[in-house]
């Protein structure tokens, strides 16, 4: 009976592990979060290409997705990192859809919802 609990905490650890989690904007390095040019995909719609580069390298980490959401002048995005060893849902860019062209200052949203500055981006 002992070994089949060790084998089950086991199993709910490494499943666990796998679980995605929001990243805080001090997991980047100084400069690791790099913004590309928009472009337009149809009117309203507009893809905002965006690397991100951590502070530590290693083989266990794995970019799941990135989350963007609009709030006044504002595009806030959050990264998600798993530990699960699979291919990445993240595109490569975020995707905004449905809002007006302009100048937007894109923040970074830490989970507990902090923001830092990114710097401006022009929807044309």
């Amino acid at each position: 009976m002992k070994h089949v609990m060790k084998i089950i905490l086991l199993i709910s650890a490494f499943t666990i592990s796998g679980y995605s989690d929001e990243k805080s904007r001090d997991f980047f390095a100084a400069s690791g979060i790099t913004i590309g040019a928009p472009a337009t995909t149809q009117p309203g719609s507009y893809k905002i290409p965006m690397e991100f580069e951590t502070k530590i390298m290693h083989s266990g980490q794995w970019i799941d997705t990135v989350s963007a959401k609009v709030s006044g002048s504002d595009i806030l995005v959050t990264a998600t990192f798993t530990s699960e060893n699979r291919k990445s849902r993240y595109p490569g860019y975020v995707e905004m859809k449905g809002i007006p062209a302009g100048t937007y200052t894109l923040k970074y949203q830490d989970p507990d919802g902090k923001t830092h500055p990114m710097g401006s981006v022009v929807l044309p």
